[in-house]
């Protein structure tokens, strides 16, 4: 009988012992981490927004001080950065082996360029015809990004429009791939830069071509993105070539219309937790800084988002 009641009585203990212990689980937010995730994703963040994982974007189209080339590339290495984008606009095209002469003399390596397409057949373009040419002649591969404009395919459906996008950038995916170049969507937002549709053309052009191709994705085009941020990182993450930040308000969540939202880093008051959230995802390749704020000096528009950055490390952390 004794053995009974000291049996009964060990069993009762464990199991409020066991109680106690998933009541106490349960209470702690959900927002909470152990010491060693929370040093994980801290670590993470470190490595991912360090500055040599950097690149300066948008510098050139608006730039109120119209820098020349070598007063561009001067620019942007006294902020330390070893890499920069060029951004090939029609306009400036003549001018890109001239930026990447001025880049190399100070060490900087231009490790993607943009260009916006205009029909199914973009290697037939002239301009992009005159970017590649540049890049073969140089031996070098920096990342394409592409693009369509916003007013393009206006007068087709969904599912005609997504035909004519992947027949255009699978023509490009193998026009860059001879030239030893990836390729990636740039996401401008709008329909374009919805994830279905981003996901059906990279789809789309690897069935036609077997070729891999990726996208870019930019705050201040991903207003979109913001409440579901992590599952969209996560449909994302293996194509994801390159993320461009901005400060981010959580009014703006959903928008999608034409004029972006361009806020310096630390202004906002969501940035920071997408900036986590990248974090954490696994995504490890290159952070770019922006100016793209029309009349504003770029060298002013780069240190305000530099100075932000710093302050958000901190709140990494």
């Amino acid at each position: 009988m004794m053995n009974d009641r000291l049996r009964f009585a060990a069993t009762m203990t464990l199991c409020l012992f066991v109680y106690q212990g998933v009541a106490n689980a349960q209470e702690q937010p959900a927002s909470a981490k152990p010491a060693e995730s929370r040093a994980s994703s801290s670590t993470a963040a470190e490595s991912l927004y360090a500055t040599d994982n950097l690149t300066a974007w948008l510098v050139m189209f608006t730039d109120s001080v119209k820098r020349t080339p070598d007063e561009r590339a001067e620019m942007v290495a006294q902020f330390g950065f070893k890499k920069a984008g060029f951004e090939a606009f029609k306009k400036y095209v003549p001018i890109l082996e001239q930026q990447m002469d001025a880049y190399a003399k100070r060490n900087i390596k231009v490790t993607s360029v943009y260009v916006v397409v205009e029909t199914e057949t973009p290697s037939e373009e002239a301009h992009v015809k005159q970017i590649l040419d540049v890049l073969q002649r140089r031996g070098e591969t920096p990342q394409i990004w592409a693009m369509f404009g916003r007013g393009s395919f206006q007068s087709t459906t969904d599912e005609e429009r997504n035909k004519k996008l992947i027949a255009a950038f699978s023509d490009l995916a193998k026009y860059v791939d001879k030239a030893g170049c990836e390729l990636a969507l740039y996401n401008y937002g709008s329909w374009f830069g919805t994830l279905d549709v981003q996901l059906a053309v990279i789809e789309g052009v690897r069935q036609n071509t077997g070729i891999k191709i990726g996208t870019v994705l930019n705050f201040h085009r991903g207003h979109q993105h913001m409440k579901d941020f992590p599952q969209v990182l996560e449909q994302m993450m293996p194509h994801l070539y390159a993320v461009n930040l901005n400060g981010m308000n959580w009014k703006d969540a959903d928008y999608d219309g034409g004029g972006a939202r361009i806020l310096p880093l630390g202004s906002g008051d969501y940035e920071l937790t997408m900036m986590r959230q990248l974090a954490e995802s696994g995504y490890r390749g290159p952070i770019g800084i922006i100016d793209h704020r029309s009349g504003v000096d770029a060298e002013v528009a780069l240190k305000e988002n530099l100075d932000g950055l710093v302050k958000l490390r901190e709140k990494l952390k």
